[in-house]
């Protein structure tokens, strides 16, 4: 199986974005090509990027068997450019197309190295000083000031984590840090087929921005649209 992983979630000033090329089957997958873009900027040079990394592993898009796409929680532009890259690509070859949360791709990984009772969150950076907060599946924001960590034995993960723990975690020692903070492209691919082989409802391909859009309709309203020629 050939798998095309994208994600331009991450949303922190230094963050990146990520193209892969993974091949196998489930619980036997490999990286073929990985490739990091700059978090600015990045996103909206994937589709030349992918279009060279495919020739780069020697695959048409022809040849993809499923795209796996990080749908959030993140950046507004990274992931409209990054799903509407995945859209595409599904569109043209037919390809099967999967949409993971960032959470949801370090899961496997991240329930092996909590081990039993003790509960794993993902915390990401998010604008204007405030974190996203996944749980279980469930995505939230929360300011970082008035953020308070639930009671349990916890594990924590995610770009976030580490100043998070540093700033609102003292005095808890029934909490670890994970050295994960994104998902790469192996987790992604093996993520999506978890997903289908569990016969989990798809997920829409959308972005997961957790908030409600900030846009507001212009006080005098829309413009007509446009009458017939």
């Amino acid at each position: 199986m050939r798998i095309l992983v994208i994600n331009a979630a991450p949303a922190g000033a230094e963050a990146t974005a990520l193209l892969g090329c993974v091949e196998g089957e489930t619980g036997a997958l490999h990286p073929v090509r990985m490739l990091d873009l700059p978090g600015r900027g990045g996103a909206e040079a994937m589709p030349a990027h992918c279009s060279a990394l495919l020739t780069a592993c020697g695959w048409r898009p022809a040849d993809l068997d499923l795209i796996a796409v990080v749908v959030g929680p993140g950046s507004f532009t990274g992931l409209r450019a990054s799903l509407a890259l995945a859209h595409g690509l599904a569109l043209g070859t037919g390809c099967a197309l999967a949409g993971i949360t960032s959470g949801e791709a370090m899961a496997r990984a991240l329930r092996e190295e909590a081990g039993p009772g003790r509960a794993v969150l993902c915390l990401s950076f998010a604008r204007r000083g405030r974190i996203f907060v996944e749980q279980d599946g469930v995505v939230q924001a929360a300011m970082c000031d008035d953020f308070v960590f639930p009671p349990g034995r916890l594990l924590l993960a995610g770009d976030a984590a580490a100043g998070m723990l540093a700033a609102r975690g003292a005095g808890r020692d029934d909490i670890v840090l994970s050295s994960r903070t994104v998902p790469d492209g192996v987790m992604i691919a093996q993520a999506a087929l978890d997903r289908r082989a569990a016969g989990l409802a798809a997920r829409e391909i959308l972005p997961l921005y957790v908030d409600p859009p900030e846009a507001k309709l212009p006080a005098a309203g829309l413009r007509p649209a446009p009458g017939a020629l």
